[in-house]
């Protein structure tokens, strides 16, 4: 039998009283948790006892994956794909889609798994519940709801929590993060809400500008330099404009959406290191395994919690490569929904329907100098020392523009003095300049985050000579 991991064993052993009493049950634990090994061994077990079961997913992507998992473990089974020809194997791998076309062709199950069940209330997989009442199911998500925030409570009758992303990451297996929420240049206040979400349209036409893409590209270069990234955009046009941006600065880019054909060549070449930057549109939100990731730029702003915490788990699996993930965020998304680490309360009566505008967690506080985010309660930046700014935001009026606009400009000169200062004496003297409460170490980690790293102790000992000097 495969091998799991302790709190993995737990989790399946609740799965299994849960489905005693309800038969239909949802399965939540975050991507990176080992879902699918979950999986493989539920359907290995049903082989061995001589039942049969099918395990949905929606994209080629997620079938392509799912299928090595299961060699992987050495469990035989049928494609139910387009190109595929059936097989009496007692386990099978279905594309929804095919499966549905197909499912008169195939015996009702004992057994249906349905990954990405967040996805569970559309029409293909309702028909393929109809047509199959009796079979038990189990639906896998790190995300138990609706992108539109509704529950899943009208197909499963329970649902089974699993460890939290901080345990996870405590434990070593998710990797660290560190959260820029970087200054906004857009207002997303405007944009209308359809099917739960903002309009891609109009999110588009408010972020898809030169200054704004010209703003992520210093901020990748600044914060995630040569780091394998992946940038959430709103619309096709987006994330194509956002991936020439980068390859005119110098940075080599591609586009990754349903319009791209070739989509396995692109994410193996990604893999492999010919280009570090990947615009995506919807596609990397879910599913796609990329433990190499080591950073998750969002250009594209969202009211949903399922894609928010769905796109930045993309980069939380652990690799050799990285230390940690960094999230740069251009659009508030953390302010609407805290830290990725927060502890959520997953119901499947889903959440209530939130004010326009209303923040999700409030207790988030973002450094004005470097940017970095962090949980609020302290009174210096963990990240670069300096002091931290209690200051309510407020929804200024139209005579406030020319203020707020003015405010936005000082910010990015402060950002380019920044820049200007190279030498550790330098970056201390700017730090005097601005009363920081302890330039030298200030100065010593901007130093050293500059080539992603902690400051050494001669560079700590010379901010601090330089700082005294100074006096």
């Amino acid at each position: 039998m495969i091998q799991l991991r302790d709190y993995q064993i737990d989790a399946l052993d609740r799965t299994r009283a849960s489905l005693a009493k309800h038969k239909r049950v949802i399965l939540q634990a975050p991507t990176g948790a080992g879902k699918t090994a979950i999986a493989c061994h539920m359907m290995a077990e049903a082989r061995s006892r001589g039942l049969r079961s099918v395990f949905m997913v929606h994209q080629n992507e997620l079938l392509n994956q799912t299928s090595k998992s299961l060699w992987k473990n050495k469990i035989e089974h049928g494609l139910i794909a387009s190109g595929k020809a059936k097989t009496p194997l007692p386990v099978q791998l279905a594309s929804v889609m095919t499966l549905k076309n197909r499912i008169s062709s195939y015996d009702e199950p004992d057994l249906i798994i349905i990954d990405e069940a967040h996805r569970a209330l559309a029409p293909t997989y309702q028909e393929i519940l109809k047509q199959w009442p009796n079979a038990y199911v189990v639906g896998l998500t790190a995300t138990p709801q609706r992108t539109d925030g509704k529950g899943l409570d009208h197909i499963f009758k329970d649902i089974v929590l699993g460890p939290s992303i901080q345990f996870l990451m405590d434990q070593g297996y998710l990797c660290d993060y560190e959260l820029y929420g970087v200054p906004q240049l857009a207002d997303t206040f405007n944009i209308k809400t359809k099917a739960g979400d903002y309009d891609a349209k109009q999110a588009e036409q408010e972020l898809n500008r030169p200054r704004i893409t010209g703003d992520a590209v210093d901020h990748y270069r600044q914060l995630a330099n040569g780091r394998p990234m992946v940038v959430m955009c709103t619309t096709v046009k987006h994330a194509d404009d956002v991936a020439l941006a980068y390859n005119q600065s110098g940075i080599a880019a591609k586009a990754l959406h349903g319009g791209i054909k070739n989509r396995d060549d692109i994410l193996k070449e990604f893999e492999s290191g010919k280009f570090n930057v990947l615009t995506s549109v919807n596609l990397m939100i879910e599913g796609v395994d990329l433990p190499f990731l080591s950073a998750v730029q969002w250009l594209r702003p969202t009211q949903s919690i399922v894609v928010y915490m769905q796109g930045n788990g993309r980069g939380l699996r652990p690799h050799s490569n990285k230390d940690n993930l960094v999230i740069l965020d251009h659009v508030g998304n953390w302010q609407r929904h805290g830290m990725p680490c927060e502890n959520r309360e997953w119901l499947l009566a889903g959440r209530k329907k939130r004010s326009r505008g209303k923040q999700e967690n409030l207790s988030v506080q973002t450094c004005q100098e470097c940017y970095f985010t962090f949980r609020s309660g302290v009174h210096t930046c963990p990240h670069c020392g300096a002091p931290v700014e209690f200051k309510k935001r407020e929804i200024e009026t139209i005579d406030g523009e020319l203020k707020r606009i003015k405010e936005a400009a000082a910010k990015k000169e402060r950002r380019q003095e920044q820049g200007r200062a190279r030498t550790i004496e330098e970056l201390v003297e700017l730090g005097i300049r601005r009363e920081l409460k302890n330039p030298a170490y200030w100065a010593a980690t901007v130093y050293a985050s500059r080539q992603k790293r902690r400051p050494t102790p001669s560079e700590l000992k010379q901010a601090y000579q330089h700082a005294k000097g100074m006096k």
